[in-house]
């Protein structure tokens, strides 16, 4: 009997045991998979190159697939590698690919059993040209996942951690360029006609400059020009550089750099979206809009209410929003909405859309008369439908009516003639006949 107990006694710590394992290993799965950037934070040159990498910790859980996306600014960093170099994933279902256009890199791989389990594991890595000043984020996109080795595929991933960049361009070796036209070589102009200006050092002789989209371009000794000041017009959206050489008693200088970013597009059509719709009695209608800017990316919305009914001495003014804006308590009547996207460098694009506010007694109305039509309880009788039945209906009303008079006519004209009232109808009021052949008295 007691070895019995004791037998018992060590099923259920067993069991026990067993249940906190699980548990355990559960609890471990769950906190399992991080992936970051390597390095997170840097600074470099424009025109420099660096390598980038993506790194993951599966906290000693073992994982068998990764699918990851990862977005950068197109405007400042280029992906100059086509190879991922070293790593830990195995095989590839969907190989590395990107885009510098729309700044992405997306893949997905794995490896088969055992799986992968390390604290350092060298994902991919890639190699980045700076073309542009300015600061940057790197960051992941929502397809990015990372599967757990217990044969269910598990999701652990719990952290993706963001890189932050500082760019900058490098000093300059000759002569300090101005633009009076761009003065901030981090900003977006519209101007495609740039100035460039330099001081003149002492001993000057000529100087050699070129203007293209290549941040680290050589300059040859051929001397271009022996003023201070360089202009050049019409030139195509996008990143320039304006690449600079001095020639002094008889020497060429080092090569300075100055940028232009040109954007004179505006951002991409857009529809104005309006909730609960474009004719309602709410007076608290929600607008929605979205677009892109391809260069210099989205500035901010503004918004403008005009009311139809208001004097033509009043003007609505622009006022910043956010998508989705939701107008609070507007008066019954309509409305011109007009919505502007701006982009980073002052181009707008204007949509403009019309509302109507209802009162609150014109709910039957308004749930009745439609744009396209007569809303009926079973059917939408459309414009083009609904007039013609109703010069129907109309006609055969006038048919009823018609017919009912000349009856009328008749009962009279046979009243007269039986009671012998000639014309007299004062008669037959008289005799009290009026009634008996359907008569009204006059009042």
């Amino acid at each position: 009997m007691e070895n019995q107990k004791a037998k018992n006694i060590i099923t259920v710590c067993l069991a026990v045991a067993a249940v906190f394992l699980i548990f355990g290993a559960s609890v471990r799965v769950a906190q399992a998979a991080t992936l970051r950037f390597s390095p997170g934070t840097g600074n470099f040159l424009v025109g420099s190159t660096f390598d980038l990498s993506i790194i993951l910790d599966t906290k000693a859980a073992p994982i068998n697939f990764i699918e990851a996306e990862f977005f950068f600014p197109a405007d400042k960093l280029q992906l100059t590698s086509p190879s991922v170099g070293k790593s830990i994933i195995q095989f590839w279902p969907t190989p590395p690919v990107f885009s510098n256009v729309e700044g992405r890199v997306y893949f997905a791989g794995g490896s088969p059993a055992p799986g992968i389990n390390v604290s350092e594991g060298l994902v991919l890595s890639l190699t980045f040209r700076v073309i542009s000043a300015g600061e940057a984020e790197i960051q992941f996109g929502d397809k990015t996942s990372v599967l757990a080795h217990d044969g269910m595929g598990t999701e652990v991933l719990t952290q993706k951690s963001s890189a932050f960049f500082r760019f900058s361009f490098p000093p300059p070796l000759g002569p300090p360029i101005s633009s009076p036209t761009h003065p901030d070589q981090e900003k977006w102009y519209r101007d495609k006609n740039p100035i460039f200006v330099w001081p003149k050092s002492p001993g000057a002789e000529a100087y050699s400059f070129k203007l293209d989209q290549d941040p680290v371009d050589v300059l040859d000794t051929t001397s271009d020009s022996e003023d201070s000041t360089a202009s050049f017009s019409d030139l195509d959206n996008g990143i320039w550089y304006f690449h600079l050489r001095e020639k002094a008693r008889g020497v060429w200088g080092g090569v300075s750099r100055y940028a232009v970013k040109i954007d004179n597009e505006p951002p991409a059509q857009f529809r104005v979206n309006i909730s609960p719709s474009a004719r309602t009695t709410n007076p608290n209608p929600i607008f929605r809009f979205f677009t892109t800017d391809a260069l210099s990316g989205l500035s901010h919305w503004e918004m403008k209410i005009i009311p139809l009914s208001a004097r033509e001495s009043v003007q609505a003014l622009f006022f910043g929003v956010d998508s989705p804006y939701q107008a609070i308590n507007l008066e019954p009547g309509r409305y011109h909405i007009v919505v502007r996207a701006i982009d980073k460098a002052g181009n707008v694009r204007e949509e403009t859309t019309t509302i109507a506010i209802l009162s609150p007694y014109a709910d039957l109305t308004a749930a009745i008369i439609r744009d396209e039509g007569i809303n009926l309880a079973f059917l939408l009788l459309p414009w083009h439908y609904f007039v013609p039945i109703i010069g129907f209906v109309f006609l055969i009303l006038l048919f009823i009516i018609s017919k009912w008079l000349i009856k009328q006519r008749f009962y009279i004209k046979y009243a007269l003639k039986k009671e012998g009232a000639g014309k007299n109808l004062s008669i037959l009021k008289k005799k009290g006949k009026n009634k008996e052949y359907g008569i009204k008295n006059k009042k």
